[in-house]
């Protein structure tokens, strides 16, 4: 048993590595933040630093997760096709980022308002961002964990110093100049070990690959509107300390659902291949495995953190720790739990070619967020906004897995 499943178990140790060095050093930065800076102040870089991260989607658009798909398909005979598609990416990726960063000033004025002046340092983020997660992805697709994991961990220590330092010393420029400088080291890591050089656009190569990149593009931005626009919402009608309280609980979130990426990460690949050889009874029987592991697993720690929060919350951020946080925390435990059951089910959609289908379905719940927090924030405030996101997201996952495993093919 041990000798059939040790390369999974490899790459699932390696894996694992790599994103708690990735999230370890980004949550560094996160809880250095939340201790140096004044409590709105940290609300307040928060809110900039989700402007950011919402606008490297429109870069990335999908390119990585499509590069990580395609990859892994031409490692089974068309290795020649991989660094093409990789640098076919680079250079698509460098074209998204100047557009963007040439729109961005004309949304100055009816979007971003006096953010803008801040948003600026975050500028390298548009092009570091995405390229980091293109060779993340190109790493991933050839199952090259351990190298993936110990570039991620050396950088991460070089740099976490640096961070202290910065946000110690400038305050909220501090914290986003560290932001900077932990993705530039990543990034210069990753290319050191996979060198590409792009040259010009193969249409041949990233054809297939490009059309992918688009669905899975419009499914990340639609995401986040699903999940992450609540903060842009709160941070926009100037609730900069709620933003803080809600980061801090969804940091939590983020960390939990970060064995459900590994795992999902690992698997693909084989999901990948089994549906390709239309071994539908392997990949249903495998899903339902993963879904009733998710439920318990879920289970267990929601309970968990039921108890545990409050004990986290009084001893490692305790200028947060008020009635608001513990409140807020309670009522977001049931869209921990779906999110946790749903876990690495979006992940295995994508890696059996139902990204289309699952676009569809990420657009119409991320449309209707934004609709439900605008109207909840204007009637009811930041409250209504929770209760608005907790509902329809908790709701939005369940309906996902089952109907995930109805669009299945019959094995």
């Amino acid at each position: 048993m041990f000798q059939k499943y040790s390369l999974l178990l490899k790459n699932i140790v390696w894996r694992s590595l790599q994103i708690a060095a990735r999230n370890g050093f980004s949550y560094a930065i996160f809880y250095l933040a939340s201790i140096l800076l004044y409590k709105e102040d940290f609300g307040y870089y928060n809110y900039i630093l989700k402007i950011a991260f919402f606008i490297t989607l429109f870069v990335d658009f999908g390119i990585s997760m499509a590069v990580s798909k395609y990859t892994a398909e031409f490692s089974n005979g068309k290795n020649e096709k991989i660094k093409p598609l990789v640098a076919n990416g680079i250079i698509i990726i460098l074209i998204l980022a100047a557009l963007m960063a040439a729109i961005t000033p004309l949304l100055n004025s009816f979007v971003f308002d006096e953010a803008y002046n801040k948003l600026l340092y975050l500028l390298p983020l548009f092009v570091l961002v995405p390229l980091t997660s293109l060779f993340d992805a190109a790493f991933r697709g050839l199952k090259r964990f351990r190298e993936l994991s110990l570039l991620t961990l050396i950088t991460g220590l070089i740099s976490l110093p640096a961070f202290y330092f910065l946000i110690r010393h400038f305050g909220v420029t501090g914290a986003f100049l560290s932001q900077n400088l932990f993705y530039l080291l990543m990034l210069a890591g990753f290319w050191s070990r996979f060198k590409v050089v792009p040259r010009a656009i193969d249409r041949e190569v990233f054809g297939e690959a490009s059309k992918y990149a688009a669905v899975i593009g419009v499914t990340g931005v639609f995401m986040f509107l699903s999940t992450q626009v609540d903060v842009l919402f709160l941070g926009y009608f100037g609730y900069f300390t709620e933003v803080g309280y809600y980061e801090i609980i969804f940091k939590f979130l983020a960390l939990l659902m970060m064995p459900y990426a590994i795992i999902g990460h690992v698997i693909s690949p084989d999901f990948t291949r089994h549906y390709a050889n239309k071994n539908f009874g392997w990949i249903k029987q495998n899903l339902k495995r993963s879904i009733a592991l998710s439920f318990v697993l879920s289970s267990l720690v929601c309970v968990a953190l039921y108890f545990g929060l409050p004990y986290v919350f009084e001893h490692f951020f305790t200028k947060y720790n008020t009635l608001e946080l513990n409140k807020m925390s309670q009522i977001v435990m049931v869209l921990f739990f779906t999110n946790m059951f749903n876990g690495f089910i979006p992940l295995l959609a994508i890696a059996t070619g139902h990204a289309r289908w699952g676009m569809y379905f990420i657009v119409v719940v991320g449309g209707l967020n934004v609709l439900f927090d605008y109207i909840s924030i204007i009637q009811w405030g930041v409250w209504g906004l929770i209760y608005a996101t907790v509902i329809l997201k908790s709701t939005a996952n369940i309906l996902f897995i089952g109907y995930y495993y109805l669009k299945l093919p019959k094995a």
